[in-house]
């Protein structure tokens, strides 16, 4: 019974122990990552401690793991901010830095970036990071469909495309921002067809006809130049008065004929005239 009680209470001195060393290494590693904190990016406010970047620290590493040393290292108070506006999304943000690096930090730094990246996912992020300025706008005015037709296409495409959103491309009819869904499925060929056809993919009928099957569009079997054509000129033919422009028509060609036949009756008078008397 006794030697229960001994080796029950050296296993007790031994966790303890165990736990006291965890402890020890722990604030240790804080209290240098505190500094390196402070030293790259200064205090937030003049009275902060490296005691209190410490335990800041700790408490991060302790709720999210030993990943989240790195991260604030990196990302510095931004990084203990974005944390907190993430919420329970803050695992997140910190396995964006895993995987990204400094250009998650530079996501992380922005609280309008973050904010898109905690409400649309990893494939925002690549968006902003693949399209700096272009992505912000788009995916803010239309979510994952921008994102996912953003990471389909080149820098160039775009830029296109971010032109012809400020132009009103997606806003021109109620159908309009299904164009986002077309370059998601196909990428760059249906961002070139529509950057090349803009202006007859805002008049609705030709939209509707489009996005039925825009593969015909690409490979040719279909045109938007003749229905606009035929858009334009059929409400033109359904208004002209053909018969007294046919009228017209004849007159002009029978005049010179008619002229004659009318200076040869006048002559013909003036001789019967002339022989009466």
């Amino acid at each position: 019974m006794v030697r229960v009680c001994v080796g029950m209470v050296l296993a007790l001195l031994l966790a303890v122990s165990s736990d006291a060393g965890i402890a020890g290494t722990l604030s240790t590693g804080a209290r240098q990552a505190a500094e390196f904190i402070l030293q790259k990016f200064g205090k937030r406010v003049p009275t902060q401690t490296v005691e209190e970047v410490a335990a800041a620290v700790a408490g991060a590493a302790a709720k999210y793991g030993d990943e989240a040393v790195p991260y604030l290292k990196a990302s510095g108070h931004a990084g203990f901010d974005a944390l907190e506006q993430a919420g329970v999304k803050a695992p997140d943000v910190i396995k964006l830095y895993v995987k990204r690096g400094n250009e998650a930090v530079w996501i992380i730094s922005k609280p309008e970036k973050l904010a898109i990246f905690i409400k649309h996912g990893d494939g925002a992020a690549e968006a902003l990071i693949k399209h700096p300025g272009i992505a912000d706008v788009l995916i803010a005015r239309h979510g994952d469909e921008a994102v996912g037709a953003l990471n389909r296409i080149s820098q160039q495409n775009a830029q296109r495309l971010g032109m012809s959103a400020d132009e009103g491309l997606l806003s021109a009819t109620q159908r309009s921002p299904e164009l986002l869904g077309v370059i998601r499925k196909y990428g760059d060929p249906a961002m070139n067809f529509i950057w090349n056809n803009k202006g007859a993919l805002t008049v609705g009928t030709l939209l509707a006809g489009f996005l039925v099957d825009p593969e015909a569009y690409f490979s040719g079997a279909k045109s938007l130049v003749e229905p606009v054509a035929q858009s334009v000129v059929e409400p033109i033919v359904k208004g002209v008065n053909w018969t007294l422009i046919l009228s017209a028509i004849l007159v002009v060609a029978f005049l010179p004929f008619i002229v004659r036949s009318v200076q040869k009756a006048r002559t013909e008078r003036r001789v019967r005239h002339d022989d009466h008397k």
